[in-house]
């Protein structure tokens, strides 16, 4: 077999040097090609002694186990267990080391490429998480709701001193419950009415959660008729919030 040199540019570590030589062999990564390439490396290596005598520890060993390969390669087998078996694991170590050494290798071209490019982000295959849906406060504004809300906490009486308060236990689903049932009964309920009943100021602040909620749940539409007018809550018909939120 006639024998060539091959000139290679710049490689980073006795790995990236064997791959480089098997790849311009053009063999696939296994102990084979190591045995094959074992006397092309150990030229590159005597080159690199005579350059870099102190960094050859990680060469020197990769020498060692190419050597062993190819000696192995060479000598007949025996169909009894002997030395020749820890060889093959050798070369599997060391094929498995290049294989796992030869895909990051392809990433990192892959990613470099893509820098070159003007490629530094890419495409979210996932959809995108569905945001909450804001309400929809178009004809009314939430300062209108608030301020609403606030006269009606200024006139509601607050708790004798020294009287025993009871907890109170309305919560916001029962007063959207409590808004919905008035509603099923009449075309609309006008917020101050709400506002008016109720039995604390507790109740008139989770009155004003429950109707925003119904409002971002796209439930309920809030409108007001002239400027400084009565806010009035109107249900909306099960097309139309259908069409909403979808």
């Amino acid at each position: 077999m006639t024998l060539y040199k091959i000139q290679l540019p710049a490689f980073e570590g006795p790995l990236d040097l064997l791959l480089r030589l098997i790849e311009r062999e053009e063999l696939d990564v296994t102990t084979v090609a190591l045995a094959r390439v074992t006397d092309q490396y150990l030229e590159r290596l005597a080159e690199l002694e005579q350059r870099q005598p102190k960094d050859l520890a990680d060469f020197l060993v990769v020498a060692a186990k190419l050597v062993l390969i190819k000696s192995a390669a060479l000598l007949p087998r025996s169909p009894r267990p002997s030395p020749e078996d820890d060889v093959e694991d050798v070369g599997h170590d060391l094929v498995h080391q290049l294989q796992i050494y030869k895909r990051f290798k392809e990433i990192a071209d892959l990613l470099h490429t893509r820098e070159e490019g003007g490629l530094h982000t890419y495409i979210r295959l996932a959809p995108s998480p569905r945001r909450a849906p804001e309400p929809d406060l178009s004809q009314v504004s939430l300062q209108d709701l608030l301020s609403l809300a606030q006269e009606a906490l200024d006139l509601a009486p607050g708790p004798p001193v020294g009287q025993v308060v009871s907890p109170v236990t309305v919560t916001i689903e029962e007063q959207i419950e409590h808004i919905e049932r008035k509603l099923a009964q009449t075309q609309h309920v006008i917020f101050r009415t709400l506002l008016s009943q109720a039995a604390n100021r507790l109740e008139i602040i989770v009155t004003l959660l429950a109707v925003l909620e119904l409002i971002k749940q796209d439930r309920v539409s809030v409108r007001q008729d002239a400027l400084f007018g009565e806010i009035v809550i109107e249900k909306l018909p099960p097309a139309e919030a259908t069409n909403l939120t979808g």
